[in-house]
């Protein structure tokens, strides 16, 4: 049996990767692109950098949520 990845682990691989969870290209250290980024309701953007160091997988996955349930930009599924 595999070992899934921790929340901790996706957010901070993501975060240190060039591509956004949309696919598109970004910078490493940001958290997505700037389309998917922008996209997000001005809370969510604060919260992410309010909480860099403690709950920012957590308040990373609702990002990643609200950008699949309200925009075009991660595909559902």
């Amino acid at each position: 049996m595999a070992l899934s990845e921790s929340l901790i682990d996706i957010a901070l691989r993501e975060l240190d990767s060039t591509t956004c969870v949309c696919g598109e290209g970004k910078k490493r250290k940001e958290s997505f692109c700037r389309k998917c980024y922008f996209a997000l309701p001005r809370g969510l953007r604060n919260r992410l950098y309010l909480t860099i160091s403690d709950g920012y997988a957590e308040i990373y996955d609702q990002c990643k949520d609200w950008l699949k349930e309200n925009t075009e930009r991660i595909p559902r599924g």
